[in-house]
């Protein structure tokens, strides 16, 4: 079996993991992920005390898919404690991210999941801070297994280019987890992957 068939394998099988996952469970494994994520996000201002506040952290997230962690309460969150927040936009097969601040704007995009409007401010990618990134299947060395568009792996690859302090956090639910993932030269790893019971990579 070469790497590709593995791959779509691999996808597979995470997805049937996902679909005999429990209503009531998969709900509170979202909560708790959430959690998680917002206690173990630094604040700029949270530094020493007396020093002046800085600006809150600009963050890149992503519209979950019903085969996906629902961080929509998360990115709501984001929102409401004044966290720039933006969005991926896909067109002819690139993903760009551009700025929401009232999630009820969004519409369905090219592949039909919701995204800012085109007239909403792109991201400065000099400015980002933490990028969310959703996958079918993480391994606990930060790869990440996508949906085989490629999307992200270059995202994440120029963004790192242009900004080497940017921070990427796989975003999982703990069936998404393996021990092993095949990959390939293009693939990208995360720096670390967050769950309902803390972090991954150790």
């Amino acid at each position: 079996m070469d790497i590709r068939e593995q791959k779509r394998h691999l996808r597979d099988s995470i997805s049937q993991r996902i679909t005999r996952l429990a209503g009531k469970n998969k709900s509170a494994e979202n909560r708790s992920l959430c959690k998680r994520i917002l206690e173990n996000l630094p604040r700029k201002d949270a530094s020493i005390h007396g020093a002046p506040p800085q600006p809150p952290l600009t963050i890149a997230a992503y519209v979950p898919l019903k085969s996906e962690a629902d961080i929509l309460p998360l990115l709501h969150q984001f929102l409401k404690r004044g966290d720039p927040l933006y969005l991926p936009v896909f067109k002819n097969n690139m993903l760009t991210f551009r700025k929401t601040e009232d999630l009820q704007l969004l519409k369905p995009g090219t592949l039909n999941i919701l995204e800012p409007p085109e007239s909403a401010p792109e991201l400065d990618p000099l400015k980002l801070d933490f990028a969310l990134v959703p996958a079918r299947a993480f391994d606990r060395k930060g790869w990440r297994l996508g949906r085989g568009n490629g999307g992200y792996d270059k995202w994440i690859r120029s963004q790192r280019l242009l900004n080497p302090k940017t921070k990427f956090w796989g975003i999982a639910l703990e069936c998404q987890i393996v021990n092993e993932m095949p990959r390939e030269e293009h693939d990208e790893k995360v720096d670390q992957i967050i769950t309902a019971r803390g972090f991954v990579i150790r």
